[in-house]
């Protein structure tokens, strides 16, 4: 086969392309898969409003049908003001509460007079603690769908998500669709737009997959 002859079979192969759809990562967060915090296999987190981007969130885990709906909540008690017997200041504050507490007994530390006050009941949303790996933002649990590439952390909330970044990495071509705002592929990392690591990130990319 001549020179000629190469030059002419690839050029008309045809070239990967992308159009961008315009969408935002947001998108994608209406089923996000996690670790779940029972049993560490793959949980999944769902809106329980779709259409909303503030609704409540439902934890469920087929494998030890862990689940949970809402996030936990507790109350700081605060309290600032002055002793009803020797207006001495007082001040309380006291964390990690179960209930609102429409009163609290407080003993005066001048003159030793206990009397009941309102105090103020800030809430306080639960999530679970951070493991350092990239996590989901409502009830904090790390995601199913990430691995380490030279010291970076790539990621999906989902296979359709992880789906639409292998056909962008993989495009030899990336069109851009007309949009109006920054999409989520334009907000990609250099390392992860650049051509030269397609190659390692597609691999990696496919192992995801076989979670």
């Amino acid at each position: 086969m001549t020179l000629n002859s190469i030059y002419t079979i690839v050029s008309v192969l045809p070239m990967i392309r992308f159009q961008d759809k315009n969408v935002n990562v947001y998108h994608f967060e209406d089923e996000i898969f996690v670790e779940c915090p029972k049993c560490e296999k793959r949980a999944i987190v769902t809106k329980d409003n779709p259409k909303s981007s503030f609704s409540k969130r439902t934890l469920k885990c087929p494998s030890c049908f862990h689940s949970q709906k809402g996030r936990k909540e507790s109350y700081t008690i605060q309290l600032k003001c002055h002793c009803s017997y020797c207006a001495s200041e007082l001040e309380v504050m006291i964390s990690n509460v179960n209930e609102k507490k429409e009163t609290i007994a407080v003993k005066c530390p001048n003159c030793g007079q206990t009397e009941n006050y309102s105090p103020r009941n800030v809430i306080q949303e639960w999530k679970y603690k951070s493991t350092g790996k990239p996590s989901e933002s409502y009830f904090g649990l790390p995601l199913w769908l990430t691995d380490n590439f030279r010291g970076e952390f790539f990621w999906a909330f989902n296979y359709d998500h992880l789906e639409y970044l292998k056909k962008y990495i993989s495009a030899e071509l990336r069109e851009k669709n007309g949009r109006t705002h920054w999409t989520m592929v334009e907000k990609l990392p250099g390392w992860m737009k650049s051509g030269k690591n397609r190659e390692k990130i597609l691999k990696l990319i496919i192992e995801l997959e076989k979670k």
